[in-house]
């Protein structure tokens, strides 16, 4: 589902087991202590290994048992460096020590989301138990850890994507062990498409009447409804989710999060919006659902670009709350989603920071029921929309440039644009599944590619118009829900632009606009920006002025995204600064010169400042910039300057965003040092609690 079914199905499931296991065999550490002196010895050096100097303890006089019990504890009171010092120990002490491996394994997997060196050790765990007391030992055999093991083993499968695995781990200890997590196989037989099975793991787990087998039923057939594209039924077992979740206070955002994404697919924004706020209140650790990733993406379709740069901020809070094992399953999404804000924001130069790295560094998928493909897709669209803008500056640039600058920018130009198409090609050879194709067609389904839906008209111009209308037929002969029209009508317009058709493309977008979710303002605007290049090219410049009105009003973001001119009637004073900026603004590719245009840039100059202002059909002031003279600027330098921040006021929205903000966004040494504080943060409150 995008972008929200997600669920750590066995973390609180093996959190219960951790402390059902301490509680019935915990600190009794021994079973041959022969007196209550013993007793009482063995516990203070079980509190001193849990909080204490370990270099006060010669490891060679103390019970391995003590440490691995200790260890096991620091990990339930997330004491992971405590953890892996004790675990490190006993692997020091004996390399074939079975708590050892489990323990830094497990250590591997929550604390540093390492999940293969994690892997590695689990399965030395389980080896050496199995080895030695066979495949199901004995109850005088280490089998509490043989239990910890297996869930720990099918908890990093389903992380890694391994789901086959996952389910014969879970069916080994669940024929060995009680109590039986029948909804835990919900998830991984769901991934794998078995969705009968799934419903018959979800329907045995529902009969068992235990608070948490029934929210982790609910989940997962939440997502089994939404992956067979069920609207309805997933929208009331995500609901059923939601309100289970508010009676026992379980904690977490999941099934508020789930329940969002299916009010979408009913088109049920003001729904969606309100469980993403109640998700926000329901912070846990070890879950991968960020609902102010989705508040953002919800914000920024609505043009809500404030309340979006807020949600990001943040975002970025809640991650780094979040263990590193979490942030390795949705890292990329996080930032994709950045990228989208900085993309609506007008910085496309700091967005290719950020795609650029997710395109080799995509997601694992464990905890969501999304597939890698549609990462992908996402990915390489978003990075080559990001090349694109920034090409579209730069040829902004050019024009207000020396011709020795304009030639080396050319240069650059010509790179960025072939790296654009070469990462729109990418995002096409993702997207060859049919399943992946139809359900991006329709609007806000599960299964799609990883889009913000006002870009995924992008890919029409990655697959070709013909593709697309054969594959747009087949999405309306099996769409149901009320409102789709208008979503399809803007992939018709999109179609029609790409094939050359502009009478269809301006009828369609007729019909878009006419017929798309008033809130759906970015996508809006893009339907009025195409329809006015369709208007222009069949003479119709009153219509276009009209739909080019409605786009700047919208997103004026949107003319440099689709490479579109606008028509303008430059008025400049007779001054060389004004002159400048005109000439300037009328070789740059966002503006057609046109003296009988309803749109309008006024230019004022003199030697020590200027502005300029673009305003609208009716003398709407659109935007305006101010420029005053730096040191050595002369008249065309300063002409030039107000030419570029006059288009960037034009053509971005109006946002107060601070180095910190880009800082926090780009994935800049600054902001990845924030986790790295916040670990040394908490490494400094483990050393120091209860000193």
């Amino acid at each position: 589902m995008s972008p929200g079914l997600r669920r750590a199905l066995c973390l609180l499931a093996l959190l219960v087991l951790h402390t059902a296991m301490l509680g019935a065999q915990g600190p009794q550490v021994r079973s041959d202590v022969g007196d209550d002196d013993d007793l009482r010895a063995e516990l203070r050096v079980l509190d001193l290994l849990r909080d204490g100097d370990l270099a006060d303890l010669p490891t060679d006089t103390v019970d391995p048992d003590l440490w691995a019990w200790a260890a096991l504890d620091a990990l339930q009171e997330d004491k992971t460096v405590r953890a892996r010092e004790l675990s490190e120990q006993l692997l020091a002490h004996d390399p074939d020590s079975i708590e050892g491996h489990y323990l830094v394994g497990t250590v591997h997997h929550r604390a540093e989301g390492n999940l293969p060196r994690a892997l590695y050790h689990l399965r030395r765990a389980r080896g050496l138990i199995e080895d030695a007391f066979g495949p199901a030992p004995s109850d005088d055999g280490p089998w509490i850890w043989h239990a910890l093991t297996l869930g720990e083993m099918a908890m990093v499968s389903g992380e890694m994507g391994r789901h086959e695995q996952k389910l014969e781990l879970l069916a080994v200890r669940d024929a060995l062990y009680e109590p039986r997590s029948p909804a835990e196989r919900g998830w991984p037989l769901m991934r794998l498409r078995r969705y009968d099975e799934a419903r018959r793991a979800v329907e045995e787990a529902l009969a068992m009447d235990d608070p948490d087998q029934t929210a982790s039923a609910l989940t997962a057939l939440c997502a089994i409804e939404a992956e067979q594209h069920h609207r309805d039924a997933s929208l009331e077992a995500c609901l059923a989710a939601a309100e289970h979740e508010r009676r026992y206070d379980l904690g977490g955002p999941t099934p508020f999060t789930n329940a969002a994404e299916a009010s979408l697919g009913l088109l049920r924004l003001d729904q969606a919006e309100s469980l993403l706020l109640e998700a926000t209140e329901n912070f846990i650790v070890g879950t991968v659902s960020n609902p102010w990733l989705d508040l953002t993406q919800l914000y920024l379709s609505q043009g809500r670009t404030p309340e979006a740069l807020e949600a990001v901020r943040a975002m970025h809070r809640w991650r780094l709350r979040q263990p590193a094992a979490i942030d390795e399953q949705n890292r990329a999404e996080a930032e994709m989603t950045a990228a989208a804000f900085l993309l609506v924001a007008g910085r496309p130069h700091d967005a290719l920071r950020i795609t650029r790295r997710t395109l080799a560094r995509p997601d694992r998928t464990g905890f969501t029921s999304s597939e890698s493909e549609q990462m992908e897709v996402a990915a390489a669209l978003l990075d080559s929309i990001a090349h694109r803008l920034a090409a579209e500056r730069t040829a902004e640039t050019i024009a207000a440039s020396s011709w020795t600058d304009a030639l080396r920018l050319r240069l650059v130009e010509t790179r960025l644009r072939l790296r654009a198409w070469s990462s729109s090609r990418r995002a096409a050879a993702h997207l060859s599944a049919e399943r992946m194709l139809l359900a991006t067609l329709r609007p806000y389904l599960a299964g799609a590619a990883e889009l913000p839906e006002w870009l995924e008209p992008e890919l029409v111009a990655s697959l070709g118009d013909g593709v697309m209308a054969a594959a747009l037929e087949r999405a309306e002969a099996i769409e149901t829900v009320d409102g789709a029209e208008g979503f399809f009508a803007a992939w018709r317009v999109e179609i029609a632009t790409h094939g050359g058709d502009a009478r269809t493309a301006l009828a369609q977008a007729d019909r878009a606009l006419d017929t798309l979710p008033g809130v759906a303002v970015l996508l809006r605007a893009r339907v009025a920006a195409q329809g006015a290049r369709a208007a222009l090219r069949l003479g119709e410049r009153g219509r276009a002025a009209e739909l080019f009105d409605r786009a700047l009003q919208s997103d004026p973001g949107t003319l440099r995204l689709l490479g579109l001119a606008l028509p303008v009637r430059i008025d400049a004073a007779p001054t060389p600064v004004a002159r400048a900026a005109a000439r300037s603004l009328a070789a740059s590719p966002r503006f057609d010169r046109f003296d009988a245009s309803r749109f309008v840039v006024q230019i004022e100059g003199v030697p020590s400042s200027a502005d300029a202002c673009l305003l609208g059909p009716n003398g709407t002031r659109l935007a305006c910039s101010q420029v005053t003279v730096r040191a050595g600027e002369d008249d065309a330098a300063l002409g030039r300057r107000l030419a570029l921040e006059l288009q960037d006021a034009a053509f971005a929205p109006r946002l107060d965003l601070t180095q910190s903000d880009l800082e926090s966004l780009d994935g800049s040494p600054t902001a990845a040092g924030g986790r790295g504080r916040e670990r040394l943060h908490t490494l400094l409150d483990e050393l120091t609690r209860d000193s």
